[in-house]
């Protein structure tokens, strides 16, 4: 808009500077007549012979104004004739200054609203970018380590009792949100304005559970989550799987999210769980290649929970 406001400003500026410029010759040369006719007026009143010699020059202009009955005192009244048509000229410029200043805003108030209606247009489109994403899920799985090593056996056992409780607690939260139970939680909803609450809800639960693993087995827990959003209906056994192929990278015992999901997130004004980029990931299968664009939000997961 800038630019185009200054392209037209400079083209009427010009316009108005040519204009001006003319009327700024005309006040002149009308002073430089009103002075010689006022001195001629003078010079004609004193001497009869610089009359007759001047009437030439002088008389054209005068008959033009007071018809052809010339007569000395018609000089005189030329030059207050010529001196008084400088204020209305004069004043031309300020019509003039006042046009340009009106014609430079109204294109602007033009463009301003061009503008505005062009952020309009943006912003509903940005607001409608995300509305696809319709969904999101959290997978959770849990690990374990001690001296002595932690039997396969045990640790499911650990993991149906963690799991059930968050379960439950989840279920009072968001009762129409899908809940699936295996070797990992995942939780899945539509609602995510309570997407805070839920995930709160999974870290506190976890803090608790650790800190009882902790006293009563003595043993380590290494709990994993991912979060990623959808745009159509998903399979819960694909959101286990990229689970695991994220943690893959290295990932285990970290809070991790998808950009599609910290995009949506942002778009929805929440940064609490939002954390931070750390790049794009690959994993390569037999004949494909998954890539993971990847938000950290707790680096050291084992680590949050013991201050959560």
């Amino acid at each position: 808009m800038r630019e185009s406001y200054n392209s037209y400003e400079l083209k009427v500026q010009e316009t108005f500077k040519q204009f001006s410029g003319l009327i700024g010759f005309s006040i002149i040369i009308l002073g430089l007549l009103s002075v010689a006719y006022i001195m001629f007026w003078v010079g004609a009143v004193n001497d009869e012979y610089m009359r007759e010699i001047g009437a030439g020059i002088f008389n054209p202009l005068a008959s033009l104004v007071y018809g052809e009955n010339i007569t000395t005192d018609t000089y005189q009244n030329m030059a207050i004739f010529l001196f008084g048509c400088i204020f209305p000229v004069a004043f031309l410029q300020y019509v003039a200054n006042k046009i340009q200043g009106f014609l430079i805003k109204e294109h602007v108030q033009k463009e301003e609203k061009e503008e505005e209606k062009r952020l309009q247009k943006a912003h509903k489109k940005y607001q409608c970018r995300y509305d696809g994403i319709k969904m999101y899920s959290i997978c959770l799985s849990i690990d374990y380590e001690s001296e002595k090593g932690v039997s396969l056996q045990n640790k499911m056992k650990l993991n149906t009792l963690i799991f059930s409780k968050i379960k439950s607690n989840l279920k009072l939260l968001e009762p129409k949100g899908l809940l699936s139970l295996s070797d990992v939680l995942v939780f899945s909803s539509d609602n995510f304005s309570k997407y805070d609450i839920i995930y709160d809800t999974i870290l506190s639960s976890l803090s608790t559970f650790k800190k009882n693993i902790e006293n009563s087995y003595k043993y380590k827990m290494i709990p994993s989550i991912t979060t990623d959003a959808y745009e159509n209906n998903f399979k819960i056994s694909n959101i286990r799987q990229n689970h695991f192929e994220i943690q893959s990278f290295n990932f285990k015992n970290k809070a991790l999210s998808t950009a599609t999901f910290a995009k949506k997130y942002k778009h929805l004004k929440q940064k609490k769980y939002l954390g931070i980029p750390i790049g794009e990931y690959a994993y390569f299968k037999e004949n494909s290649t998954e890539m993971y664009e990847l938000n950290v939000i707790h680096k050291n997961l084992e680590r949050q929970l013991s201050i959560t």
